[in-house]
């Protein structure tokens, strides 16, 4: 009998808190936890309420004895820094009657589920979890973890409770991380910027040794299987639905001033692509960078000193913040 679907598209119900109505934002954040893929990835801009989704997610779940979700961040230190994964859940779980146990820095509810954090700092710190069965596997900044890291832990991702086992993950623009390559459909490879008419499209794919074979219909891929037990792939689905600063007004109306200098920054579109390269000697300049002649010593077996280019972020002119963010 198949399990049924994890995701609800009505997204988990609202809560009210000291006379405050916690729910979803219209919009992606709303896309996000309505999502019926397997694996959704909620990414773009810094403050765009991704990382409140996320622990917003398991809340559907926990009147389920037998549910548990881990949220991973690649460090330790990074989950108990002060406003991250932690302190934020301390604000919400516990007006669920969920009792925290800090040294394990789990999260145990009423009715038996439970909320956890853990860490994958290191490459083998995955075989901590050989064995497990995780229904909902949370990554937060997945552009911090490695490919490897990721999709050994999706072989982690079972469920034995009667809900689908999937996966969400958030993250910040990285041109140069594995992420970008996995979401590259859903980004315009012009502007860099996510296509709004794929967000929160699913596609399909299997893992074939080291590559993803895609496809717009998990039938599309029925022919691939296992070369070492000759069973056939399972094909899982997967979106990604991208977020802007103003995607998320909690955060803008009430911490303006803390969030004001990503009013120029790529981050606060979302924006995928890398700065473009320039000649030696070139005189073109690029809105957002600013380019500064160095010269620097290769150490003591030299004294001729280098001279080179540094690119850096500067303050984008009023009138460039309505371009795309990675044009020339």
């Amino acid at each position: 009998m198949p399990m049924p679907l994890h995701q609800p598209s009505a997204g988990p119900p609202p809560l009210e808190i000291e006379g405050r109505i916690i729910a979803p934002q219209p919009g992606p954040q709303t896309a996000f936890l309505g999502s019926p893929a397997d694996i959704a990835i909620y990414g773009g801009a810094a403050g765009g309420g991704k990382s409140w989704a996320l622990l917003l997610e398991p809340l559907r779940h926990v009147h389920r004895p037998d549910f548990g979700a881990v949220f991973f961040r690649r460090t330790g230190v990074q989950i108990r820094n002060e406003g991250g994964l932690w302190d934020e859940s301390a604000k919400l779980y516990p007006h669920l009657g969920a009792r925290p146990r800090e040294q394990a820095l789990e999260w145990r509810f009423p009715g038996g589920a439970s909320v956890s954090f853990g860490h994958l700092e290191h490459e083998r710190s995955v075989f901590d979890w050989q064995g497990s069965q995780i229904p909902l596997i949370g990554f937060d900044e997945l552009t911090h973890f490695s490919a490897q890291t990721f999709f050994y832990m999706l072989s982690r991702n079972r469920s034995m409770c009667g809900i689908r086992p999937y996966v969400r993950a958030t993250c910040n623009p990285d041109a140069d991380s594995w992420v970008a390559k996995l979401i590259e459909w859903w980004i315009d490879p012009e502007t860099g910027l996510p296509i709004a008419e794929r967000s929160g499209v699913l596609r399909w794919f299997v893992r074939a040794g080291e590559s993803l074979v895609w496809a717009d219909r998990p039938k599309d891929l029925a022919g691939h299987r296992d070369t070492g037990t000759g069973e056939a792939i399972p094909p899982k689905s997967l979106t990604f639905i991208g977020a802007g600063l103003d995607d998320n007004a909690a955060s803008v109306g009430s911490r303006p001033s803390c969030l004001a200098p990503l009013s120029s920054s790529s981050w606060r579109a979302g924006c995928w692509a890398p700065p473009r390269a320039f000649s030696a000697g070139s005189r073109r300049t690029r809105p957002g960078w600013s380019r500064q002649r160095v010269s620097f010593s290769l150490g003591s077996s030299t004294s001729m000193p280098v001279t080179g280019e540094r690119w850096t972020r500067a303050t984008l002119p009023p009138d460039a913040r309505t371009k795309p963010c990675c044009s020339t």
